[in-house]
């Protein structure tokens, strides 16, 4: 009998580490507004560039170019601010807490690939003359990277996000190798499409009473 209660002890704390872990990492209704937020923003993209190609951002004047790049910056920040509000909020009606070792594991698992994506943006965008093919690193970049983020923090959490993280990583290797002129299509699909789904994902657990 002890041996049957210590399981289900351990059970019952893998569950609540499961669910803690999920709300500070991506609540599904914070990945579908995330997603549908980067697809607007890669149709405004589209309109500006009048391309796909992600590189076309050089074409534009001085200005053109920092409201595009305000453009995807504002984006970011609404994410991640949008994130922390929401999760809050649907921990709250959890009754778990955003700040404990689950926020911390979430915030060092993700920071390094964040500061990596951000450093090799800056350096992809800041020369005196950036070159096309280096600007079109950027997006895939970006996917790989998110995905290893991703990854790490869904070794403590359910399965989802570590598909997740997978799922961007395969599609920024194939949009780096194969369509790397496909920034804005690159963009909409893995932080937009894949977003979504995921949320999609993650409700229809939660409905269906699935930890």
């Amino acid at each position: 009998m002890e041996r049957e209660e210590a399981l289900a002890r351990i059970a019952e704390i893998q569950r609540v580490m499961e669910r803690a872990t999920r709300y500070t990492l991506l609540p599904g209704g914070v990945a579908m507004v995330g997603g549908l937020m980067v697809l607007a923003g890669c149709a405004l993209s589209w309109w500006m560039l009048g391309s796909l190609d992600f590189a076309a951002m050089l074409h534009l004047s001085v200005a053109g170019q920092a409201g595009f790049c305000l453009l995807w910056f504002a984006i970011g920040v609404a994410g991640i601010v949008l994130e922390a509000v929401l999760t809050a909020r649907a921990a709250r009606r959890e009754g778990l807490s955003t700040g404990g070792r689950s926020t911390r594991l979430a915030l060092v698992s993700l920071s390094p690939s964040v500061l990596v994506a951000m450093l090799l943006t800056y350096t992809f965008l800041i020369p005196m003359e950036p070159r096309p093919e280096e600007v079109q690193y950027i997006v895939p970049v970006w996917m790989m990277l998110y995905g290893v983020g991703v990854c790490s923090v869904g070794q403590f959490s359910i399965r989802a996000p570590r598909l997740l993280g997978a799922a961007f990583i395969a599609a920024g290797a194939v949009a780096l190798l194969f369509f790397r002129d496909w920034g804005v299509v690159a963009a909409a699909l893995s932080f937009g499409i894949l977003h979504v789904v995921f949320g999609l994902h993650v409700i229809a657990m939660r409905r269906r009473g699935v930890p």
